[in-house]
């Protein structure tokens, strides 16, 4: 009986991340047999023994979502994972969102994380309409025809429109931005803004994670934005850099989402952060990575502000002027969650991937 007690707890603890040195108690099986444990354990267990360790994780084959489908599979969970950029392979499912039917063979009665989405942001705005709003409506569909128990929708906070920049952009605080004028050029958010009004809306089991800028091996819009911008020796950096930037190293994004998975359905769209940092303190990072030289300019110059074609001086203007930061006190007090590691090393991990001059020009990774 020891040996199948053991491994039950153990088992619980790489599902639902219980911790050791929770309150300790003794639990009786029979007669006079005990076995201490913590109560986390116990709450653990028993979750463990009544769900199924398996989830659907749609898009896994993108930034966030290969991280997310190999984090589940080192932990022990099944994964069914869908594609749509490449080939499938080892048992995934080829899914395009844009088609109702894409959704009929996945299997029932399981979670669901949906990692999909348009990772350009310089797509056509009736592209991203069709993949991101007419996308989340056919995943609800089928939710809705096989009781799906919980979706986990990875968004962003693009969702806050031309509030993405600032301090204190908390949830209550902040508008998401469906549409209004001053968003009207800005389809990526607006539509990422009405997927999440749709899912709030839909009557399903369902979480939302506005997530900020995620970085880590291989990640091509954040860190390839600061590789161009650092090796243009030409031109300064944007003055200023001391208000807050949030940022989400990639490896903490798969603890989070299995935190939610055992905590159950958030009912909510909730900011989710892994740091906020002074905007100067990120580049310091990225240059010592880089062992590149930082010189700033003397002063602000509007022409960054409205500088289209280059993206990273653009995001560099706007974040050194204003910050970009998103507190997430309301999901870590639900799920007493802190995302520990050291934000630093995920930086030279992502860098050394762009160590050479020649930058993939990709898309945003969610």
């Amino acid at each position: 009986m020891y040996p199948i007690i053991h491994t039950a707890l153990e088992v619980a603890l790489s599902v639902c991340g219980a911790s050791r040195d929770d309150v300790p108690v003794s639990v009786q099986f029979s007669g006079s047999f005990y076995i201490k444990m913590t109560s986390g354990v116990v709450r653990a267990t028993l979750s463990s023994m009544s769900k199924l360790r398996a989830l659907i994780i749609i898009g896994a084959d993108g930034f966030i979502g290969s991280f997310l489908d190999r984090h589940f599979r080192q932990v022990g969970w099944m994964v069914h994972a869908t594609v749509f950029n490449r080939p499938p392979r080892n048992g995934e499912i080829r899914l395009d969102v844009t088609y109702p039917a894409d959704f009929d063979p996945l299997p029932t009665g399981l979670p669901l994380i949906n990692a999909s989405g348009l990772p350009d942001q310089g797509a056509s705005a009736d592209l991203m309409r069709k993949v991101h709003v007419g996308g989340i409506r056919n995943l609800i569909s089928w939710a809705r025809r096989t009781d799906s128990p919980h979706i986990l929708h990875l968004s962003s906070i693009s969702v806050y429109g031309n509030a993405t920049v600032g301090t204190g952009r908390t949830e209550a605080a902040t508008r998401r931005r469906e549409w209004n004028p001053l968003t009207a050029s800005l389809p990526y958010g607006r539509t990422k803004a009405r997927a999440e009004a749709l899912l709030e809306r839909s009557g399903l089991p369902w979480s939302a994670l506005r997530l900020p800028a995620v970085y880590g091996p291989g990640d091509s819009f954040f860190t390839g934005q600061l590789r161009r911008l650092l090796e243009n020796q030409g031109r300064p950096l944007p003055p200023g850099g001391e208000k807050s930037v949030s940022i989400m190293p990639i490896d903490r994004v798969g603890p989070l989402m299995e935190a939610i998975l055992c905590h159950g359905p958030l009912n909510a769209a909730l900011n989710a952060v892994g740091a906020s940092l002074p905007w100067k303190l990120i580049l310091e990072a990225y240059a010592d990575a880089w062992n590149l030289p930082l010189q700033y300019d003397s002063r602000r110059r509007f022409r960054d502000f409205l500088n289209f074609a280059d993206p990273g001086r653009q995001m560099a203007a706007y974040y050194a002027a204003f910050g970009a930061d998103f507190p997430d006190e309301v999901l870590r007090k639900i799920l007493g969650w802190q995302p520990g590691g050291d934000w630093r090393e995920t930086v030279r991990e992502a860098a050394a991937i762009f160590s050479s001059p020649v930058i993939p020009e990709e898309a945003h990774p969610f």
